[in-house]
């Protein structure tokens, strides 16, 4: 049996996760794969080495063949999971794909150690959200128990026969219709054309949404070279520290509204591409299954043409914003009142570049459909 035909695990953690638990989470891994295999007779592939080029292709292998029903995604949530950009990316992917085949429950995560906010109402960190509604295993106790005590290896018998209930309810799963909308009427399903008709009435107002996020920017940059000139200007007079404070103080206070602005604009941005995203993959999906010569075979090039330049024009702002995220840590030291809004400020950034993730994920699988 291959990897690709039988069931799979890809581990998703940080290395400094695993290495401060001294490789506990990896031992996880391969304990839960044993378990299945015991309950089962059947072998988990468990995928942990993303650096393995083994890792990249069978992932790959398995999300355009549609092979989901049968692969685990399981992302270990520690605090340091949010701040790996590769993570993030990951928990985007295969969510949408995994969305898009009626299949939510095969992202099935692990709480390894608790994440401050993340069980709150209402949780702005659009991969938080996915996380936080999904049905997730806590290991944030079961993490400190000895790795031979009879809680922990019961602990890891529940989750691999889990592993196995949702194999079994995969197995009778039919992908659900494609579709963008909320709520769709439920007495007229539709079609191809409607689909790529809404989906590419939505394009334009993301690529708004860029062209103010970076307006927001440029005005926040703004001001924050006109402190460091008042700053100058305190310095020569001699004011010293109290100067500094004050120009900070105002710098606060001037960026205050547009760094409202700017977190707003994250999450809507983020928020949007991710709720839309299991209906596009569901429509390139479908002229994968239908073919080029389709009676909207044109209109899906159109389609696929515009979700294209949409993608080229993210990546070009993508360098000048994390530009923009690692020039924050240098003025975070200014002060208290700068610490709130630096903190939204890459907050916002990190959203725009979870969206940027979504759709270059669409562009890559177009590329695929089409060549």
């Amino acid at each position: 049996m291959t990897a690709s035909s039988g069931a799979a695990g890809f581990w998703s953690y940080t290395h400094r996760d695993d290495e401060s638990e001294e490789g506990r989470i990896r031992r996880l891994a391969t304990r839960i794969a044993n378990e299945f295999e015991a309950i089962t007779a059947e072998e988990l592939h468990v995928f942990l080495d993303k650096e393995d080029i083994k890792w990249g292709d069978e992932w790959r292998n398995r999300i355009d063949s549609a092979l989901t029903g049968s692969t685990f995604f399981m992302p270990i949530i520690t605090p340091r999971f949010f701040k790996s950009e590769e993570c993030r990316r990951e928990v985007l992917t295969f969510s949408g794909h995994a969305a898009s085949l009626g299949l939510d429950e095969l992202l099935l995560p692990i709480m390894y150690i608790d994440v401050p906010g993340i069980h709150k109402d209402t949780v702005p960190d659009e991969v938080m959200a996915l996380i936080s509604r999904r049905q997730y295993e806590d290991w944030t106790q079961l993490r400190l128990e000895d790795e031979n005590s009879p809680q922990y290896r019961q602990a890891v018998h529940r989750l691999a026969g889990r592993l196995v209930e949702i194999l079994e309810r995969a197995a009778e799963v039919e992908p659900p219709p494609v579709t963008l909308t909320e709520e769709p009427d439920p007495e007229e399903e539709p079609g191809m054309l409607e689909l790529m008709a809404e989906a590419e009435a939505a394009l334009p107002r993301w690529g708004e949404t860029m062209t103010e996020f970076s307006e927001t920017i440029q005005v926040i940059g703004d001001a924050t070279t006109e402190a460091v000139a008042e700053m100058e200007r305190s310095d020569s007079r001699g004011a010293g520290f109290a100067g500094r404070l004050r120009a900070t103080h105002q710098l606060a206070e001037r960026i205050k509204e547009p760094v409202e602005r700017m977190e707003d604009l994250g999450v809507q941005y983020s928020t949007e591409l991710v709720k839309i995203d299991p209906g596009v993959l569901g429509i390139i999906r479908q002229v994968e299954t239908e073919g080029a010569e389709t009676a909207e075979s044109e209109q899906a090039k159109e389609f696929f043409k515009t979700v294209r330049e949409l993608a080229q024009n993210g990546r070009r702002n993508m360098e000048s914003f994390q530009e923009f995220s690692d020039s924050l840590q240098g003025v975070s030291g200014l002060s208290k009142s700068m610490r709130p809004l630096i903190g939204k400020m890459r907050g916002a950034v990190q959203q725009v570049m979870d969206g940027q993730a979504v759709i270059d994920e669409w562009e890559r699988r177009i590329d695929e459909v089409s060549g």
